[in-house]
């Protein structure tokens, strides 16, 4: 508390003394029977020597920030195939921002220094110029023609990947604040999900046989709470409408489940492809050289993946999913190499600012290779045995017999 009155304090100090020098500088000009405002010729000149010196400084910082922060250290190349691209085009930004940036900048001082104020001279009237209207017109043009071009060639391969039947899907799913992944399993082939298969046990909503049995008995347990607490509760009027909401919203998730059931007794789904899914939330593992297409979705508020490393950036939207398909190059051990850093580790972030600990919404990531991708994903558990898990403690029967 001291130390900021005291900081208050000269604040205040430098302020008032600031306006003192000004009076004393206006009173030492109405002294020598000048104006406040006026400037002399040596002060004039002065300042336009300063503004021409002050290019050497402005090009010395240019060139000291761009040695010292645009280096493997502050900025690691990219881990990705389509990021070297997206590389390339921010590289060929830098250069032409560059080179117009020391054109402008030393025609704007230059200018400044030699058409510096002279009462013996006066300005000459240049109303128009065709030709050199024409010069900085077409030539941006033709600058902006290029690197949009070039742009959309990026845009287009990197959003539209050649298809590839070894992709390995995998699934980012988003929820205040962290993240799950779901791996496709030896199918490749993510299974379907619902939002009123949520529970703590499936947080992801997946359909299976045995999830369906779960979630029907989680979901009749709590709505027959619910309808017990409405019936004989004698509760406040504003709480027993909150009751009655939640309990319709309970029936309605009933049915929506049972029309799950229904479409799998019946044989018109099968929803076997979640059989084998694998739920990972410490440590994301995915194999170099192999195309990799995401598949995000949000639980609650819009999430942001980013993956700075892969140059890879989408957003987690509730209610829809969306896509970004990348292929590592670099593993994390050639990554730790390159970087000599032994704790250096691939992550994923939340680039979109999502609540209080939006901050912490991150997970590692690691490059591997094939063989050790495989034997990982082989020691990890399907989503149909961690449910059948569930479900002996639930003491309920599982519909479901063949995990393969």
């Amino acid at each position: 508390m001291l130390l900021n009155l005291i900081l208050l304090a000269v604040v205040l100090l430098a302020i008032v003394t600031s306006a003192r020098l000004l009076m004393v500088f206006q009173f030492a000009a109405e002294l020598r029977g000048k104006k406040a405002h006026e400037i002399s010729d040596s002060e004039n000149n002065m300042n336009a020597l300063l503004t021409l010196v002050s290019l050497v400084g402005l090009f010395s910082m240019f060139f000291y920030l761009t040695a010292t922060y645009y280096n493997e250290k502050y900025i690691p190349g990219a881990a990705s195939e389509h990021g070297v691209e997206v590389d390339s085009l921010l590289n060929l930004n830098f250069y032409v921002i560059t080179l117009a940036f020391f054109i402008t900048q030393i025609l704007l001082m230059w200018f400044a220094y030699k058409y510096r104020y002279n009462k013996n001279r006066r300005a000459t009237h240049y109303a128009h110029n065709d030709k050199l209207e024409m010069i900085w017109t077409v030539i941006p043009a033709i600058v902006m023609a290029v690197l949009v071009l070039k742009g959309l060639i990026v845009w287009n391969h990197t959003t539209n990947p050649d298809p590839d039947k070894n992709t390995l899907n995998l699934e980012l799913y988003a929820r205040q604040f962290d993240w799950t992944a779901r791996y496709s399993g030896a199918d490749n082939n993510l299974g379907k999900a619902s939002y009123t298969m949520i529970n703590q046990g499936n947080i992801l909503g997946l359909i299976s046989a045995d999830a369906i049995s779960e979630q029907l008995s989680i979901v009749r347990a709590d709505s027959l709470i619910t309808d017990s607490t409405v019936t004989n509760g004698f509760l406040p009027a504003e709480k027993l409408d909150k009751e009655k909401t939640r309990l319709r919203r309970l029936i309605h998730q009933i049915r929506t489940v049972v029309a799950f059931d229904y479409a799998f007794k019946s044989g018109s789904e099968t929803y076997a492809a979640s059989h084998d899914d694998v739920l990972v939330r410490d440590t994301i593992i995915i194999p170099v050289n192999r195309p990799v297409k995401l598949h995000m979705r949000s639980q609650d508020v819009i999430h942001s993946a980013y993956l700075p490393h892969f140059r890879v950036h989408m957003y987690c939207v509730p209610g829809s999913e969306t896509y970004f398909a990348f292929k590592p190059i670099t593993t994390t051990k050639e990554m730790k190499a390159k970087l000599n850093d032994p704790d250096f580790e691939y992550r994923l972030y939340c680039n979109n600012i999502c609540g209080a600990t939006h901050f912490n919404m991150m997970l590692p990531v690691r490059v591997v290779s094939e063989k050790e991708y495989a034997a990982w994903l082989a020691s990890k558990k399907t989503f149909a045995e961690e449910t059948k898990t569930r479900l002996a403690q639930l003491g309920l029967k599982t519909n479901f017999v063949n995990n393969n």
